[in-house]
């Protein structure tokens, strides 16, 4: 079986420059992951959670995402402290398509990816930082036994009779034995280290996992050097120009509104466009 996992993406966060440009290639990061789980024929794509930032989550995310995840792929979304699960989230405002399954427990539900193999996921249901899900938990049936969600601590997969959990939170990918943290796949701050993506995972019968990375980040794209990736990116703030009622202000919100625009080249017609409207 091969499972597609991400986390930490946080679509929507703020960035203190080139905000709308940093936001939109986050956007492309996730279609990059759609696109990879349907190219390497993944049998499920796994989220374990920050899919989003509720706090500043703009009002065209909820569409953005249910277009993104209608695929040909199940898709399991374990909703972090970031994007926690509730009355006024995304997850509940979205019509999601049949092959989206949202968990929205506070303890660990199962669901059967194939015979023989569980999915046990939870859900932060309210504000407040990461838990650990695993603490009190143990496997009720035998199998294959895999764990979804956001924050649990690693050293508890080994007590719980899990075979390996797939985990979000930690930014700096890890891959172990037992669990996986995949890390953010495109940019949020500078200085990160290690091999950070989609991480396509193969489960084995008898519960382990291998697992090969892939690099799905649209900021890279940019041609910046990964390290310099979240540092400001150079281009203007955008965020001020397309809130003003001027010509130039028009013309950045025109473009940022462009769906046949990729990020690079988004970011190349506004930097052009603005020089050439100085002034007005």
């Amino acid at each position: 079986m091969k499972l597609l996992l991400f986390a930490d993406l946080h679509l929507d966060t703020r960035f203190a420059s080139a905000g709308p440009a940093r936001r939109q290639a986050l956007r492309d990061t996730l279609g990059h992951i759609v696109e990879l789980a349907e190219t390497e024929s993944v049998d499920a794509v796994l989220c374990a959670g920050d899919l989003y930032e509720h706090d500043r989550c703009s009002s065209g995310t909820a569409s953005f995402l249910r277009n993104a995840f209608d695929c040909s792929v199940p898709v399991f979304l374990a909703p972090g402290n970031d994007d926690w699960y509730g009355a006024e989230s995304v997850y509940q405002q979205v019509d999601w398509t049949p092959n989206v399954h949202v968990f929205s427990s506070g303890c660990f539900t199962p669901v059967t990816l194939a015979d023989g193999v569980t999915l046990w996921g939870a859900a932060h249901v309210g504000r407040g930082s990461a838990r650990d899900f695993l603490d009190g938990f143990s496997v009720d049936r035998s199998g294959v036994n895999l764990a979804l969600c956001h924050g649990s601590a690693p050293e508890d997969v080994a007590t719980t009779g899990l075979d390996h959990a797939f985990l979000g939170h930690v930014h700096t990918p890890e891959h172990a034995s037992h669990h996986t943290f995949p890390g953010n796949p495109d940019p949020l701050t500078p200085g990160e280290t290690g091999e950070r993506g989609a991480v396509i995972c193969t489960v084995h019968d008898d519960g382990t996992v291998s697992r090969e990375v892939f690099d799905v980040s649209a900021a890279r794209s940019l041609g910046l050097p990964a390290e310099k990736a979240a540092e400001a990116f150079p281009l203007p703030d955008f965020d001020s120009v397309a809130a003003e009622r001027t010509v130039r202000g028009q013309f950045v919100r025109d473009v940022l509104a462009d769906p046949t625009l990729d990020t690079a080249l988004r970011g190349r017609v506004l930097t052009t466009g603005l020089r050439a409207l100085e002034g007005r």
